[in-house]
């Protein structure tokens, strides 16, 4: 991560003409919380190998997934965050920002399949229940502008909006209701996508080199995927992943 935020300042540094000697820069850290929601989650299961044809003695029988029955899809977690910006206006402002948003854990419940108990459509019997206990965390390195709206010299509410990416890491363990000795792990899975964030706040300004940030925001960190899980090597989980944040910290401008 320090690497990844080191290569960003750079970057930024370079941006500046040679003729801004004169413009704002400043460093901060901010720390808070996180409600994280995972959406359009979609789920690809393995077929039931059952012994034997479909018969009077072996009724047909549906293999694969029958989709998600339950999903706990909530969770709140820390985030800190760093970086440095520009200011180049009383009202306009860019960042550099990167944070760490630690492990939210999920519950997504798969029912598999049923087995034709008699002649009639509701005399099936479910063959049983996936559970998959994940955790998703993530790296986040974002430009932000800020269009600052000043009251007065001490109090500058804000509107913020930004773009970059997130590193989404994500593991997990399956336990199965027919079987109390399944207990499996998936493979971890890292992918980088595309995000983007909107919000809100206010800073108050001590002085011309110290300033309190308090705002919330709302972050699009992309896709997040378990491709496999070794014990079967045919299933999967993937979907996309939302936090409602609120940060405070401090900037010092130099």
């Amino acid at each position: 991560m320090m690497k990844t935020l080191n290569a960003m300042l750079v970057s930024l540094a370079l941006a500046v003409p040679a003729t801004s000697q004169a413009m704002d820069i400043y460093a901060f850290a901010r720390g808070g919380a996180a409600y994280t929601v995972i959406k359009d989650t979609e789920a690809v299961n393995p077929f039931i190998a059952l012994s034997g044809a479909p018969s009077d003695n072996n009724p047909a029988t549906f293999q694969g997934s029958m989709g998600i029955a339950n999903l706990n899809n909530d969770h709140s977690v820390a985030v800190g965050a760093f970086g440095a910006g520009l200011v180049f206006s009383p009202n306009f402002r860019l960042e550099l920002e990167g944070s760490y948003q630690k492990e939210s854990d999920y519950q997504i419940d798969v029912s598999l399949g049923y087995r034709l108990t008699g002649g009639g459509p509701f005399n099936a019997t479910l063959l049983g229940t996936a559970y998959n206990n994940i955790s998703i965390e993530s790296e986040v390195y974002m430009l932000k502008a800020y269009f600052d709206l000043p009251l007065n010299k001490h109090v500058v509410p804000y509107l913020m909006a930004g773009a970059g990416y997130a590193k989404n890491k994500a593991s997990g363990v399956q336990t199965f209701s027919a079987n109390a000795n399944w207990n499996e792990k998936w493979d971890d899975h890292s992918s980088n996508e595309i995000a983007w964030t909107v919000g809100t706040g206010v800073s108050y300004i001590f002085s011309k080199h110290l300033a309190l940030d308090l705002g919330v925001e709302h972050r699009n960190l992309g896709d997040w995927k378990l491709k496999n899980l070794p014990a079967t090597g045919d299933e999967s989980l993937k979907g996309k992943l939302e936090s409602t944040t609120l940060l405070m910290g401090l900037r010092y401008h130099f």
